[in-house]
């Protein structure tokens, strides 16, 4: 086997450190034909050049890898990145000392390959492999057991058939077909509309930061605790909230054409609001603004943010703009506006891969408490402007996902490929600002408990741009909270699908295999 030998050792070493999947009878089979004696030289030979890319496809297969085609983006939007990011993530992938070990291994074979069969030893570690295979660190995926039929109720603790999987995720898709809300005829707007876009903010980061009972989220009326953004990432995101007046459909559909009544923002129009788009960023990378402007339905671009202070500098090195200079300079120029607005405004100040100025040499992980310090100060400071103004205005809070803080035994931290529900469960909440009394100092907000996503949240803003100044009521609040519609717990990425049923979560991948997951547990 010669050199190979290293191939197979090196292979060994990634599966037992949780690193690859190894699957055994490829590996071996591969193996065995690689050591199997030739006598010819042009055989061998041949052989050698036979095997590479066959080695080449099952080092892909046993990786984790994504499909080729996901994998070229994903290749493409890494290009965007800093250096300095990508070496960060090299350092959280381990993929620095495994080079580093990967070269001691061959210079340990280039000094002992004469006095040492490593053949031996990787036909041996193989052999181990298929009768001890590495322990299992924390939530895992693993295979699916006990079948029931398309269609029945599972009963609790049972496993799901991957044809009942399927069916669950197909029925879903088509009971969210036709689901629409809608707001009040044009001319009756009442308030200004603000949503307040931050990505990479999750319930499950703010346990692993000890951030949950930050004053913030008192401040509002209401808070959902078991909001499904459905995205990992946020170009998907921003267009599952701009599509949000319609039911959920399949991350591809977000891309082409939809019906007018699934635009949020034509509808926001059409009942008298004046649509803004504002960024801390400069909106470039993947297309961003340009998805909002054409696949989101806003029709227009970003205001000139320049005005606010370079704060920042972001995972790609462009700068960031200060939340605070961002927001205040817009409503400055906008509260005294005779229409009303409805607002998206965009922050990326929570973005793995930012660089702090004086802490550049940081890992972004280090760095994210204090920027959610500061980001959360910064959102403080633009409702107390608000709440002075006395101007009626909405500010919604809606995180796009997680920040994915912590790894877990498939991805390393800061990686969002699987769309679990500790990436996609986020704070959203809503605060209601000079419609009427004041929420008291003390009062609780409303939790709104049941699995929801953007539907509810439109079918909310909806009922209160009807009831106006009478939605500041409690009971009147109350029986809007209590209407909204529930969503069952369905999330994707690229082909990758998470389904919740009951507390069991299944995760498909993009080959159309079902595997149960040990998903994150409910707030």
């Amino acid at each position: 086997m010669g050199a190979w030998s290293l191939y197979f050792l090196a292979k060994l070493g990634l599966y037992y450190s949780h690193a690859s999947d190894l699957h055994w009878l490829e590996n071996f089979a591969l193996a065995v034909a690689l050591a199997w004696p030739l006598e010819h030289a042009r055989l061998r030979k041949a052989r050698t050049w036979a095997a590479i890319p066959l080695a080449l496809a099952l080092a892909y297969y046993d990786l984790r890898l994504p499909p080729l085609p996901q994998l070229v983006d994903d290749v493409a939007a890494l290009a965007g990145f800093r250096a300095g990011y990508l070496l960060e993530l090299a350092r959280r992938a381990a993929l620095l000392p495994f080079a580093a070990a990967l070269i001691a291994l061959v210079f340990l074979y280039s000094a002992l390959h004469e006095r040492l069969r490593f053949a031996t030893l990787a036909f041996v570690g193989l052999v181990a492999a298929a009768i001890l295979p590495p322990s299992q660190p924390g939530p895992a995926v693993a295979a699916t057991g006990t079948s029931v039929r398309p269609g029945d109720s599972p009963a609790p603790g049972s496993i799901l058939s991957p044809a009942a999987l399927d069916a669950a995720l197909q029925t879903f898709y088509a009971s969210q077909r036709g689901k629409t809300v809608s707001f009040v005829r044009a001319g009756t707007a009442r308030f200004d509309l603000v949503l307040l876009s931050v990505c990479s903010l999750s319930y499950d980061d703010l346990d692993y930061t000890h951030m949950r009972e930050d004053p913030l989220l008192a401040r509002f009326d209401v808070v959902f605790r078991q909001f499904n953004t459905a995205a990992t990432y946020s170009g998907p995101a921003l267009l599952r909230l701009l599509h949000g007046t319609c039911g959920q459909m399949p991350q591809g559909e977000l891309y082409n054409p939809s019906p007018e009544a699934c635009y949020l923002f034509r509808g926001l129009a059409a009942a008298g609001y004046q649509p803004a788009l504002l960024l801390n960023h400069d909106g470039r990378f993947d297309h961003f603004a340009e998805q909002l402007r054409v696949q989101g339905g806003m029709g227009i671009d970003p205001e000139d943010n320049s005005a606010a202070r370079v704060f920042m500098t972001a995972f790609d090195g462009t700068p960031l703009r200060s939340d605070a200079d961002v927001l205040t300079h817009w409503w400055s120029a906008h509260q005294r506006d005779e229409g009303h607005n409805a607002l998206l405004y965009n922050t990326i100040s929570l973005h793995d891969g930012n660089r702090v100025p004086g802490q550049a040499s940081a890992s972004s992980l280090i760095t994210y408490v204090p920027r959610l310090r500061r980001l959360f100060a910064d959102l403080n400071g633009f409702i107390d402007l608000v709440q002075a103004s006395g101007r009626p205005t909405v500010v919604v809070l809606i995180p796009e996902h997680g920040a994915a803080l912590h790894a877990d035994a498939v991805q390393i931290a800061g990686l969002r490929e699987l769309p679990t529900r500790a990436i996609t469960n986020v704070p959203v909440a809503v605060k209601l600002i000079g419609l009427g009394a004041r929420k008291p100092a003390g009062q609780p907000p409303l939790l709104v408990d049941a699995p929801s996503s953007y539907l509810a949240l439109t079918a909310l803003i909806a009922g209160i741009t009807q009831l106006g100044s009478a939605a500041s009521d409690r009971g009147a609040l109350e029986g809007l909270v209590r209407a909204l519609p529930t969503t069952q717990w369905i999330a994707e990425n690229n082909g990758t699908v998470l389904l919740r049923r009951d507390s069991q979560s299944y995760l498909r991948t993009p080959q159309g295999e079902w595997t149960d997951y040990i998903d994150a547990p409910n707030p």
